[in-house]
């Protein structure tokens, strides 16, 4: 069994500092096995912010994925946008090609998605999904293989207008074909968990894939800030919110996925779920 924090779109430029405190706090008591970050770690990725960011990388107490997200891209300053959009993630959080974490009983790879000509929704590539392959397949199919993206492979439920990543339909063929059952994402500040509903004609497997809020922006779109605890064990996931209440983050409701026989996945509430 594994625990990971799902954070996503931190913002910082413009965050809340009573909330990444909070945040940080959280993390300190529940101590996850690991962190994905599903990018958005700055609002407009000047050199301060990205300062800002990598300090909260370091307060960290658990391992993580980072993946970097479109605001991570110069905004105004083109020519850079044009040719060096990531120079700034890569000097201060990580290289932005992939980013892997491994061990006994997980695999989770971080992909980057957000792309200089194609506005703020991004795009996977061919390049990102050979990578996906030659790292998950060789890997047994008692580990789980989890993809992180900022950008999502759906669109919201209660959203459907807005856009997937472009190649959002191939890329899900692609990474259910090598195995991967959970894709984490962010992007619309709109936290939600869903089976992609995609099977694979190779290993007859659907894809769960769980979109988190934003975790400490002033950005709320509607919601809370908020962060997801998902715990992964053998054939289930248990997704639950952690919501911003003023003060401090408190559990909401979860929600229990099980992978039954043809390998679809199955929801419905965790009677008296409290993830540890």
């Amino acid at each position: 069994m594994r625990l990971i924090g799902h954070l996503s779109d931190l913002h910082f430029g413009r965050h809340d500092p009573r909330v990444v405190d909070g945040l940080l706090e959280s993390l300190g008591e529940i101590r996850p096995d690991l962190l994905a970050i599903s990018g958005d770690l700055t609002q407009r990725a000047r050199r301060h912010e990205f300062a800002a960011a990598r300090a909260f990388l370091d307060r960290l107490p658990a391992p993580y994925v980072v993946v970097p997200g479109n605001h991570d891209m110069p905004l105004y300053n083109v020519l850079k946008r044009l040719l060096r959009p990531l120079s700034r993630y890569g000097r201060f959080i990580a290289p932005d090609r992939y980013m892997l974490y491994k061990d006994s009983e997980i695999a989770v790879l971080g992909i980057s998605t957000p792309r200089a000509l194609t506005g703020a929704n991004g795009r996977i590539s061919s390049r990102q999904l050979a990578d996906v392959e030659a790292v998950f397949k060789p890997m047994p199919n008692d580990h789980w293989k989890i993809l992180v993206s900022h950008h999502p492979l759906l669109a919201p439920p209660q959203r459907a207008d807005l856009p997937a990543v472009r190649g959002a339909a191939r890329a899900l063929e692609a990474v259910a074909a090598a195995g991967v059952r959970l894709v984490l994402a962010g992007h619309y500040h709109q936290p939600f968990s869903i089976d992609a509903g995609v099977q694979s004609v190779t290993a007859q497997d659907s894809i769960l894939v769980v979109q988190a809020g934003t975790a400490t922006s002033t950005r709320l779109r509607g919601e809370a800030n908020s962060f997801n605890l998902i715990r992964v064990d053998r054939d289930a996931v248990v997704c639950q919110p952690q919501l911003w209440d003023g003060r401090r983050f408190i559990p909401a409701n979860a929600v229990r996925f099980r992978l039954a026989d043809g390998g679809r996945w199955h929801n419905g509430p965790e009677d008296a779920c409290v993830v540890p």
